[in-house]
């Protein structure tokens, strides 16, 4: 039987299985996104069922060859972070964003850097909205679908600060003429997403749109629930 001991890990999602037991998907350091049963973690006299919670950075132990492991023991590593609000609302939508679009069983060492960094900068509350780009820009990298924000992709010209862009799945950014297209966007704001320096509200505003056609383009018509919660 397979035994890892004190895995960095996140709860990504919990689902109450039986009468005691939680099963709970789990993105894990070095193992990727994997499936772990916590059996008794619900009774009154579980010794580390209130440890198994969101945003803590855990270290898990489990055994098991087949898809669904088995916890053994949870230690809590590192500071508990407490989100709350749109915080805690942005929290569920990284987590689900990582079970959605990531492959079972495939170690992302830099992305559980980024989660951990965002579940952070989260806690703190300030300036959530470039933090989210930047994660969700962390996300793209990994899966193989890094943003190409340096040029033109048609021109192979510098991107410009002042010129209008349309960045095509898949392709990149190329020259916009029409600045009533609503995907157009400014050249600035690539320039700015990709070196992590949005500001202002409209830099915002378009690079949120423009990740958002990203995302659900990956998503292939799945919803992501946490969005709910934003309405």
């Amino acid at each position: 039987m397979n035994r890892v001991d004190q895995q960095p890990s996140f709860i990504l999602k919990s689902q109450a299985f039986k009468e005691t037991s939680v099963i709970h998907q789990v993105f894990t350091r070095d193992y990727g996104v994997l499936s772990i049963i916590s059996k008794g973690s619900r009774a009154k006299k579980s010794k580390h069922g209130s440890l198994l919670q969101p945003f803590k950075r855990l270290l898990l132990s489990w055994v098991g060859k087949g898809e669904l492991k088995t916890l053994t023991s949870v230690e809590q590593s590192g500071h508990d972070e407490q989100l709350k609000g749109t915080s805690l609302y942005c929290g569920f939508y990284v987590n689900e964003l990582v079970l959605s679009l990531l492959h079972k069983h495939d170690a992302h060492c830099e992305l559980f850097n980024a989660l951990e960094k965002v579940i952070l900068q989260l806690s703190e509350n300030l300036d959530i909205e470039p933090k989210l780009r930047q994660f969700e820009k962390t996300l793209f990298e990994e899966i193989g679908y890094g943003l190409l924000l340096d040029v033109d992709i048609d021109t192979q010209e510098p991107i410009k600060n002042n010129s209008l862009y349309n960045y095509q799945l898949g392709y990149g950014a190329k020259i916009e003429n029409n600045a009533q297209n609503p995907q157009a966007i400014s050249g600035g704001t690539l320039i700015n997403l990709r070196e992590n320096k949005l500001k202002d509200k409209v830099e915002l505003s378009q690079a949120k749109r423009l990740m958002r056609r990203l995302i659900d383009a990956q998503l292939d018509g799945k919803t992501l629930k946490s969005r709910e919660l934003f309405i």
